[in-house]
């Protein structure tokens, strides 16, 4: 329970007899004894949004980011600027940090793999760890929560850390643009952080790439004084950028061992040597003879064997993404001709659309244009804009894409790969606000087992 002499002080304002227990950012999800922290947002709705979900909700005090008319009477006011260093006073007092290590992985792709390889690591060498990201968070064996995004809330963070991080040794954290920049990782220092990419992606948040690697240099911020970031080798031009600006930046160290199919990749090579860098210098050992334990992450390419072919199922949803899987899988199946079938979020960065285009164009023998998690747009408005990058005239557009994969596979000829991008392990297919129930790993599986 939060003293509420602490809670006045923190807050700088007299308080009523109050019980606090808890904390909050989804008001939806307060009880009576919740301390809330609700922003307001800037369209016309917000305030009677705000309105309307309190009058449902339960709480003990609401904290506001603005003035609005008629607010609750057990509510206070304070300025936005000053929310993370007042949310942090309140969950150090609450949720206190457990005493472990933190390693974050940044990079516009990889960080969902890289991630789940430092936990399987420091697991190999008798380390007990917790990811939290895209996968939600996990122990080296079993998922202990879902929360739906690539980062959590900065509040959602810190009880993770304080509910599951108590008997572990370290935490290794996707370390997304938008929670740097919206500080959600607010005073926490990593003792070691891995970088593996940058590439188009999130100009419908960052409007410039200018702007995204500004938000993503934000993780130095976070470094301890003896913290070590790690690039992989082949990023010599993002290396070099970083070196320009920020200390404490070094090469992955190469891995020369023969490694399984999934690892033969390059991209997922660079992966595993960020990965085993980090794990090797953050607990000062060595890493070897491993890499045939080590398992890919859900939806991370995932291989299945159908007669003379393959279908890959990859989260790859960039441009630079998409071509990396493309490359990675001529490498890994060379006898193979490739076909690939994607689609696009909608209410996301749009100029990446024809960029995914070209790349398919580029790299499959085949196309098939469908649906992602078209959101509040227009699915097929999405495909036209896919096929501005498109230079061919043939290629197969359907826009279910439970009935896009049916027809890809039957359309599969001796000796081809099918790449199935964009959702990876996702288990829906999100629509105007609902999500419904659709697994591109599961459709295959029900396919070849003729369901």
């Amino acid at each position: 329970m939060l003293n509420k002499t602490s809670l006045e002080t923190i807050l700088n304002i007299s308080l009523p007899d109050i019980v606090v227990e808890d904390i909050h950012w989804k008001i939806q999800e307060s009880t009576p004894t919740s301390l809330v922290f609700y922003k307001i947002g800037y369209q016309p709705n917000a305030q009677a949004l705000f309105e309307e979900r309190a009058q449902k909700s339960s709480f003990s005090w609401v904290i506001l980011n603005k003035d609005i008319s008629n607010p609750p009477p057990n509510s206070s006011v304070i300025n936005e600027r000053d929310w993370p260093e007042i949310q942090k006073r309140l969950m150090d007092e609450l949720y206190p940090l457990p005493d472990l290590k933190l390693i974050a992985i940044t990079g516009t792709n990889g960080k969902t793999t890289t991630t789940d390889l430092v936990l399987q690591l420091g697991h190999l060498i008798g380390k007990k760890g917790l990811s939290i990201g895209t996968l939600g968070v996990r122990e080296w064996n079993k998922n202990l929560a879902d929360f739906g995004l690539t980062s959590p809330s900065y509040i959602d963070l810190r009880k993770f850390l304080n509910r599951f991080g108590k008997d572990k040794d370290f935490c290794v954290l996707e370390a997304s643009s938008h929670a740097l920049d919206q500080q959600r990782l607010f005073g926490l220092k990593f003792d070691g952080a891995g970088w593996l990419s940058f590439s188009q992606d999130h100009l419908d948040y960052h409007k410039t790439m200018d702007e995204y690697f500004e938000a993503k240099l934000k993780v130095f911020n976070h470094l301890k004084s003896d913290a070590k970031l790690f690039l992989p080798k082949e990023q010599v031009a993002l290396f070099e950028k970083i070196y320009q600006r920020k200390d404490g930046c070094y090469q992955a160290r190469e891995i020369k061992d023969h490694l399984p199919l999934f690892f033969q990749a390059q991209f997922n090579r660079n992966n595993l040597e960020v990965a085993a860098s980090i794990i090797s210098d953050v607990f000062q050992t060595q890493v070897k003879n491993v890499w045939d334990k080590l398992t890919p992450p859900d939806g991370r390419f995932y291989v299945k064997e159908y007669k003379s072919n393959y279908v890959v199922v990859d989260f790859a949803h960039t441009p630079d993404a998409l071509e990396n899987i493309c490359k990675g899988i001529l490498q890994a199946f060379p006898e193979h001709k490739l076909k690939v079938l994607f689609g696009c979020g909608g209410d996301r960065d749009k100029t990446k659309r024809p960029q995914m285009g070209k790349v398919a164009d580029q790299w499959a023998q085949k196309i098939y244009l469908t649906s992602d998690n078209p959101r509040s747009e227009d699915p097929e408005k999405i495909i036209q804009d896919i096929k501005a990058g498109i230079s061919r005239t043939e290629f197969i557009c359907i826009t279910d894409r439970k009935q896009a994969v049916r027809q890809a596979m039957d359309g599969l000829m001796e000796q081809e790969v099918l790449l199935l991008a964009g959702k990876g392990h996702e288990d829906y297919i999100l629509i105007n606000g609902v999500k419904h129930p659709y697994s591109d790993i599961a459709e295959i599986e029900n396919y070849i087992l003729g369901k």
